[in-house]
Order: structure tokens, then sequence, then C-alpha cells
């Protein structure tokens, strides 16, 4: 009688074993299905809003919302300006791309004075920089990551003939009025 209740108990603790194991296994596959399905700087519901009088016209604000950086450019003249006559952009009507619906294309925002990218490169996430049309030597201004030297144009499109092949990622963003912006999804 009492190897049968050592065989009973051994069956319950390999049947809990499993248990265990099948519930970290469907655990881990919903994790990795969330990060494959979330979007570009999703953060679950988390808004925050930035200030834009804080912004001068050329000038950019960098935020982090959520673990992504966010750059919110105020484009003067110049930047809009420079945005019409590149034609060594891999996708120059911005059909491709993370990016919300309703967004004025090729501009890639929805006021043409305002750009919200994610700071990162398209490639390698690595931080960028912001290069003016006024100062940009051969070139019409824009975004160049600090790995490698990518670059993107003042509507975070891709120029050709460089590693990093997608625009830059926009997140969602609302404006509330003229001077505050939302990030986030409503």
């Amino acid at each position: 009688m009492h190897a049968a209740n050592d065989s009973l108990t051994r069956v319950r603790i390999r049947a809990l074993i499993k248990l265990m194991v099948l519930g970290a296994a469907l655990l881990l596959v919903g994790v990795m299905l969330r990060y494959a399905f979330s979007g570009p700087g999703d953060t679950r519901g988390e808004t925050l809003r930035v200030d834009l009088a804080e912004i001068a016209p050329g000038e950019a604000l960098r935020v982090i919302h959520g673990s992504r950086h966010v750059l919110v450019v105020h484009r003067d003249a110049a930047w809009q300006a420079a945005l019409a006559g590149d034609d060594e952009l891999v996708d120059p009507e911005a059909r491709r791309g993370q990016q919300p619906d309703g967004l004025d294309r090729p501009l890639r925002s929805f006021r043409p004075e305002w750009l919200v990218v994610i700071g990162e490169s398209a490639d390698l996430g690595c931080e960028l920089d912001l290069v003016h049309p006024d100062e940009a030597d051969g070139w019409s201004g824009g975004f160049v990551d600090r790995c490698r030297g990518g670059r993107y144009d003042g509507a975070g499109r891709v120029y050709a003939d460089q590693s990093a092949r997608r625009n830059l990622p926009i997140p969602d963003y609302r404006f509330a009025g003229d001077d505050q912006l939302i990030l986030g999804r409503p």
C-alpha cells in the first residue's frame, strides 16, 4: 500500500510540474505577442502633454514617452521649404512606414509646422541629432543618427544609399488647442 501512495504522489508531482511549465510557456508567448504587435512608442494608454510654446521655430524638444525618445520639431519656413526639393529619398511620398492615419503626406504631420517622430534611427535605434537646413552642408537637413550617420529629411523620410531603409516611425499624437500636444493614444 505504501508503494501505491508513492506512485500516486509521483504522478501528481509530475502533473503539477507539467502544468507549471505550460503556464510559463503561455506567459512567455503572451509577452512575445504583445511586444510583436505593439506599435512604435506604444505606451499602453499612457499620455504625455507637451507645451508647444516652449519650442521656438527651427528648434526641437526631446522628450521620453514610455521608453522611447520622441522629438517634437517646430519647423520654420526654411524647414518647410527644404521638404519640397529632395529627390534622393527611398519613399518620397511617405506611403510606407509606421505613422498614424490622417497625416498630411509627404509632410508626415497633422500641421505643417510641427513634426513628431521617434527620435531613434529606424535600423539600430540610435539617437538622432537635428540638423537645421541652414546648417546642413550639401543636403537639405533633417536628422542624422549618432551610430552610423544615417540621414533622414525634415519629415523623417529616409535617404537612399545607406543602411537604414525605413522612414522614422511617428507615434500617436494629437493637438489640444494651438499650444498643447498630447503624445499617446486617446
